[in-house]
């Protein structure tokens, strides 16, 4: 089976069985005196809908401005105004995807290469970024020689560059988002050339790496977007792993079922993969862990495995029962026995999920970090711009389901098992292998606890920087747990300790406002004033509308 770039359940959800339209405005021009009447029709009728966008927007989000200010907002629309009568049709769309994806939540966006009214095409290839990088995972039988390769460029951009640009145009709530769908936006030859990567739509070049060898190819598109966006539409294509002499892994046993358990007798693990949070025609979620806590029961399981990486969302309202049917078994709900898989497809509904088995379970979170908001905006409406019928998605309510401090940009695994291409072309799957080595050990704060209730602060800190050099703790963060333990000095008056907290934090995290931010209150309740300018400073340069810097800076300067 394959890896999705993007949830199948979104796509259907956004545009149901994804019939190709024909776009309402920019095509066959008819010439008049240099310029063409049709081009000032569609130059107003372009004009319409982004004024549409920009009234409609901000009133039916939930809180458009979370991420940008209504000032970038509204210089956003206007730059794109005057630019319209230059741009071409494509960099138009891609633009209006752009100001969308400004708000930053995955659920708001505009999602080009899916829209029929765009009428996208797609090359015949499918691409994933793994560990190592950006390769081609599958391709149509007559690309097979590229097939595994890693792309190195496409068109004139390295391959890194291309994922970050194309980043600032997809809907994502963090950077995993990205990596989840950038791949997916990079095979639409009229987004490549939109953006500058291409000239020539008809002649996409790549520079691949294969077998310590470089060499391009030049790809033409092999239909309409939409057409090849299924996996029915693309059988017998050439797939990296179809060489492996392994096992397929369950992960990929049956991806494409909604949910499905094995129990596996030599390693007396219980494999439960939950693809979306959605019933079944024929089965309900309720009554499907119903068979699942049957199963528990009458087998004897060591470890118990929720796979929730290929999810990307559905009903939040069916979370209780999965919820249910673990908690009430308490031979699974023990720490070393419960494992969840999640990944940069776990989204929506399935993020609240996460947020609820970390509440109220002792799990075990393995893989990647989640491509969700801990808490997130959701339930997205939709809008039609008037002219080109293009379909604009925006969240309508606020899902807060942690604690409102909470401002986790995604949900990090306890052990990191990132997929490296190496791997998936070997039907190897590094997040069942860290589960079945899975040792129990010390958390970070009982790794530092004695250290630091004794005040060596020297220890605590070599300590920490060991913890991270490990690459199973790789995304573990320790930020809020070192801020809460600094704030907990600091209402006991052992101020020299909270200082020396605060500031190890700043430079574990020295892309963290926040951070910088804590360490300036310290130092200003330690009458340090110029060093906690300093600080607060340093936070506003990494987040300019932080509102406690903002503040505070104002109180220490005499404002």
């Amino acid at each position: 089976m394959k890896i999705l770039n993007l949830s199948v359940f979104l796509i259907i959800f956004l545009y149901g069985n994804l019939t190709p339209a024909q776009n309402n405005i920019g095509t066959n021009p008819t010439e008049k005196s240099g310029q063409t009447v049709k081009e000032k029709n569609e130059t107003e009728k372009w004009r319409e809908d982004l004024q549409f966008l920009a009234s409609e927007l901000p009133k039916r989000h939930k809180n458009a401005f979370h991420t940008m200010t209504r000032e970038q907002f509204e210089k956003a629309i206007k730059d794109l105004d005057a630019k319209i009568p230059n741009l071409t049709r494509n960099q138009i769309m891609l633009e209006f995807a752009r100001i969308v994806s400004m708000v930053q939540d995955g659920h708001t966006g505009l999602w080009l290469p899916f829209a029929p009214e765009a009428n996208f095409h797609a090359l015949p290839v499918k691409f994933y970024l793994f560990k190592e990088g950006l390769f081609i995972q599958s391709a149509a039988p007559k690309n097979a020689n590229i097939v595994g390769g890693k792309v190195l460029k496409i068109g004139n951009v390295t391959a890194e560059k291309a994922i970050e640009t194309v980043g600032e145009y997809v809907p994502r709530d963090n950077i995993y988002g990205i990596k989840n769908t950038a791949p997916t936006y990079l095979i639409a030859p009229e987004i490549l050339q939109a953006i500058g990567f291409i000239k020539d739509p008809e002649k996409v070049d790549l520079l691949i790496e294969k077998e310590g060898k470089q060499f391009t190819v030049q790809l033409k598109p092999a239909g309409l977007f939409s057409n090849l966006a299924t996996a029915e539409a693309r059988k017998g294509w050439i797939n990296a792993r179809d060489n492996s002499k392994n096992l397929t892994p369950l992960w990929l046993k049956n991806s494409g079922n909604p949910f499905w358990f094995e129990y596996v007798p030599e390693t007396k693990i219980l494999y439960v993969q939950l693809n979306q949070v959605l019933n079944k025609q024929d089965e309900t979620v309720e009554a499907f862990f119903g068979r699942v806590s049957e199963e528990l029961n009458k087998n004897e399981v060591e470890k118990f495995v929720l796979d929730l990486r290929l999810n990307g969302g559905g009903n939040n309202g069916l979370v209780p029962n999965i919820i249910r049917a673990i908690v009430k078994t308490d031979k699974i709900d023990k720490k070393g026995k419960l494992f969840v898989i999640i990944g940069r497809q776990t989204f929506s509904a399935a993020q609240n999920l996460v947020n609820e088995l970390e509440k109220y379970t002792k799990v075990t979170f393995v893989g990647e970090p989640t491509g969700s908001h801990v808490n997130l905006y959701g339930d997205a409406r939709p809008i039609f711009l008037p002219n080109s019928k293009l379909r604009v998605n925006i969240s309508s309510l606020w899902w807060q389901n942690m604690v409102e401090l909470d401002k986790r940009p995604w949900t990090s695994p306890q052990v990191s098992a990132q997929l490296s291409f190496a791997d998936y072309s070997n039907n190897i799957d590094p997040a069942m292998q860290a589960i079945l080595n899975y040792q129990p050990r010390p958390t970070m704060t009982e790794l530092v606890r004695a250290d630091f209730e004794a005040g060596n602060m020297v220890a605590v800190k070599a300590k920490l920087i060991e913890f991270r050099k490990d690459p199973s703790n790789e995304f573990v963060s320790v930020e809020a747990e070192l801020n809460a333990a600094g704030y907990r000095l600091m209402a006991t008056q052992r101020t020299a300790q909270a200082l020396e907290i605060f500031k190890l934090n700043t430079e574990l995290y020295p892309d963290s406002a926040n951070v910088f931010d804590s360490y300036g209150e310290a130092l200003a309740n330690a009458g340090k004033r110029e060093e906690a300018i300093k600080a607060y400073e340093r936070a506003l340069q990494l987040s300019p509308n932080y509102p406690s810097a903002v503040e505070a800076l104002q109180k220490l300067k005499g404002n």
